[in-house]
């Protein structure tokens, strides 16, 4: 539930979720969390790093996280002690010096629990290549390339 409403955009779902604002529930994680996902500036271990560099990927005025999904197995993760998966949608605009506009795609997240419940690995993984990401940041308008069409991961 803590999960949910740090997607959701805290208690109040006046954010736009932690993708975005770099904001979440920090008692869940330990303070060593390793968070891994296809962005080169992936992995970072260390809540407060990994914290520090969401807050300010997207401009949050112009970008939104859409929770899909999110299912709990009791069970699951890598230690067996449970895991969270969620399914999103996101997109907006990159703070980067010429603001290029991500077109909308989908991925999920697996937040590994420990042997307290906390988060001590944060996997990532997107429905788009990091090739395809990469370049329709760089050149605006090359996510319209046909080329794209030939990959089973084109999202709408």
């Amino acid at each position: 539930q803590r999960i949910h409403r740090d997607w959701a955009g805290g208690s109040t779902g006046a954010d736009k979720g932690y993708y975005i604002t770099g904001k979440l529930d920090s008692t869940i994680y330990r303070d060593d969390c390793l968070f891994t996902g296809p962005d080169p500036d992936m992995p970072v271990r260390g809540l407060r790093k990994y914290l520090s560099a969401a807050a300010q990927l997207f401009d949050q005025r112009e970008s939104f996280a859409e929770l899909a999904s999110i299912r709990h197995e009791e069970s699951g993760g890598q230690m067996n002690y449970g895991m969270v998966e969620v399914k999103w949608r996101l997109g907006g605009i990159i703070m980067l010096p010429w603001h290029p506009w991500v077109e909308p795609w989908t991925g999920w997240t697996r937040y590994h629990l420990d042997e307290e419940g906390l988060v001590y690995f944060h996997e990532e993984g997107w429905d788009i290549s990091v090739w395809r990401a990469f370049v329709c940041t760089l050149i605006p308008g090359a996510r319209e390339w046909s080329y794209w069409k030939k990959e089973k991961d084109v999202v709408t």
